[in-house]
Formats: structure tokens, C-alpha cells, sequence
């Protein structure tokens, strides 16, 4: 399918699309303050490159944040993606785009749709083996572990489980025993964020925001497809 001033805001995970590269011209332009914007958004200021896409009939997705390039594939995180409460598209929780390269094709790889599927996702890696690997930029999900940020696994049928759970929870004797300015506290909330794999594939890095932890999980991966 191909279309002029496309908005990916509510996708399904059936829909798929033919792109179309176009020259910005120039790319480095002035930021311009307008007060609508082709394919009827309204904004007060975009960047002069972001404006001249819009006129040449760029895709929309509604909050793009995490991008990760693999085998010939980008993958394109949009936390905001769905509807909300209220019926208003990109206001949602979130879905993961992989454009093919070399075909130019978008296709939805993952449609979140609520908060235990997939609570927008922000930060993507994926592993030497294909899996795809996200972090919840949504806070606190309750699920049968509980209530806490995720890491979330994709299957190629764009299936998400659960991969690891934040659990953490600093006491007084814990947290005078790491020597960290943070206080004590419930951080189950807070994000995991820069999932990455070292060159071996085999240690997946990840940090929790407040209170500042980085992890290194070693698998084992062969049971699975991350």
C-alpha cells in the first residue's frame, strides 16, 4: 500500500507499506513556526527538515523513540501508537515498525493494544539471533509477577512475553551498604533503558534509571529465539 501524508498513529499488526525515498532539501534548514502543517497537524514550531518532509508526503508515526538496524531491517519503536482511553490515535501503548531495507517495506511488527501486552515500549535491541528485545518506558505494569517496568521479548509472530521483571525494592541496610546518593525506595516503576548485546552475543547489558543499576544477563539462549 502506498500513500501521501500517511498517519501510522493507530496501526494494526496486519499493515504493511510500501516506501518511497525523497530528497530534503536542505537538510540542515531553519526550524519554522506555522500554525498547520500538511496532512493537518497542528504545531506551533517543527524543524525546517521535519516541514519539507510533511510537504513531500512523508509517513507520521505519532512518538518515535527507540531504532535499531539488523540484518539489512530497521526497527522503529513508536511508544505512543493506538488509541487511548478517549479514542485518540497515537495516545496508546505503543507498537515496533520493521522497515526492510532493501524492498522499502514497513511493515507492524507488534501492535501493543493494552498495558499488559506491551506498556509503551521505548528503547529496542535486537540479538544476533534475530530476537527482538524491548524496553517499557510506561512505568509500573501488574501482570502474575506483580507490579514493575519489563524488558519484553518479541517472538517473529510478534507475540511479546515477559523477559525480565524490575523488582527493585532498596532498603535502608541495602542502600548505606552501595554507597548511592539515590534514598531508599520502590523503583519497580522506573525504566529499564540501552539494551544492548556485547559482540558475542552473549551478554545482553541494560540499566534501570533511578536508581542508576546496570545489569549483564548472560542467558542461557539457546532455548529460546532472543
Amino acid at each position: 500500500m502506498q500513500s501521501n501524508n500517511l498517519a501510522l498513529l493507530n496501526p494494526d499488526i496486519v499493515d504493511e507499506y510500501e516506501l518511497e525515498r525523497v530528497d530534503i532539501d536542505p537538510p540542515d534548514a531553519d526550524p519554522r513556526t506555522v500554525l498547520g502543517l500538511p496532512g493537518g497537524i497542528q504545531l506551533a514550531a517543527i524543524a525546517g527538515c521535519a516541514f519539507e518532509a510533511l510537504g513531500k508526503g512523508c509517513a507520521r508515526m505519532s512518538r518515535r523513540e527507540g531504532i535499531w538496524y539488523a540484518g539489512g531491517k530497521m526497527f522503529i519503536v513508536d511508544t505512543g501508537a493506538g488509541l487511548d482511553s478517549s479514542n485518540r490515535p497515537g495516545r496508546g501503548e505503543g507498537a515496533v515498525w520493521q522497515l526492510d531495507l532493501g524492498p522499502q517495506r514497513l511493515r507492524a511488527l507488534f501492535v501493543s493494544g493494552n498495558q499488559t501486552a506491551g506498556n509503551n515500549p521505548d528503547n529496542v535491541t535486537v540479538s544476533p539471533r534475530g530476537g527482538v528485545v524491548l524496553c517499557e518506558n510506561g512505568g509500573g505494569s501488574t501482570d502474575a509477577f506483580g507490579s514493575g517496568s519489563r524488558l519484553l521479548g518479541l517472538n517473529p509472530a510478534g507475540e511479546a512475553c515477559i523477559f525480565v521483571k524490575n523488582g527493585i525494592q532498596l532498603t535502608a541496610a541495602q542502600h548505606a551498604g552501595a554507597g548511592k546518593l539515590v534514598p531508599a525506595g520502590d523503583y519497580r516503576s522506573f525504566e529499564f533503558c540501552g539494551a544492548c548485546f556485547d559482540a558475542t552475543g552473549r551478554v545482553l547489558f541494560v540499566n534501570v534509571q533511578p536508581p542508576g543499576i546496570s545489569f549483564a544477563i548472560t542467558g542461557p539462549w539457546a532455548a529460546g529465539n532472543r
